[in-house]
């Protein structure tokens, strides 16, 4: 049975000289890779510019139960970006949000409330005409509940550490291995009430900038490996410098 789906895309790949593999974040059926082909002339050019990171798109879908890769069939625009790709700034931002979702959501199951969230970021950040450079913060801090390792700040008291392991406060000596320096503990519960209002009256220093987006993605890469290979970051400090 046909289902029409609509999908978030996080990444394109190259599958062999016919056929690429498209992974999409869907709606309805959480994350899905997709054989594409490739082809050529402006329909194929229509097709490819239609699957841009973070494209939200919608598609009509034949699944077939125990296979890895669907079959991509036509594939239509769901939101129209007007912004993100053409601005130097947000199109660094998407890269970097594209790649950290790819590798954040690898055996996703369906959730609605995950993937509106998701689209409404980044029709935020396609609308945004200022404070651009600071919007992959509180994104990457409300994700933190999405994805299961929310920090517990309510147990914080001066001289205890933050154990990553269990995303709370505790004494060094009941910590883990994995712990920040009582001085930079102090400033998760900082971090952790960031949001897409609040930061907006904040004047991040690009060192203050890199220090919570590294900060942020150490963490998440401790409950999260695939994440710690994720070049993004690179782009965004030149971008941002």
């Amino acid at each position: 049975m046909t289902e029409k789906i609509t999908g978030i895309v996080l990444n394109v790949r190259k599958y062999n000289d016919k056929n690429s593999i498209v992974t999409l974040f869907t709606r309805s059926r959480g994350r899905l890779s997709f054989i594409s082909p490739v082809g050529s002339g402006k329909a194929s050019k229509a097709r490819r510019a239609r699957l841009m990171p973070l494209s939200v798109i919608a598609t009509d879908l034949n699944f077939r139960s125990g296979v890895e890769l669907q079959r991509l069939g036509s594939v239509s625009l769901d939101e129209v970006w007007k912004d993100i790709y053409f601005n130097n700034e947000k199109r660094a931002l998407t890269i970097f949000m594209a790649d950290f979702l790819n590798r954040l959501l690898m055996a996703s199951m369906p959730e609605e409330n995950l993937y509106d969230f998701i689209v409404d970021s980044i029709r935020n950040l396609d609308n945004m005409e200022s404070g651009i450079s600071d919007f992959h913060i509180p994104f990457l801090v409300s994700m933190l509940a999405y994805a299961g390792i929310k920090p517990d700040v309510s147990g914080y008291e001066q001289g205890k550490v933050f154990d990553f392991n269990s995303g709370s406060f505790l004494y060094p000596e009941e910590a883990g291995v994995m712990t920040l320096p009582v001085d930079d503990s102090k400033h998760v519960m900082f971090v952790t009430r960031l949001n897409f209002s609040n930061i907006k009256r904040l004047r991040l220093t690009n060192a203050g900038r890199r220090q919570i987006l590294y900060g942020l993605l150490n963490y998440y890469s401790f409950h999260f490996p695939g994440i710690s290979s994720i070049k993004a970051p690179e782009v965004l400090r030149e971008i941002f410098s």
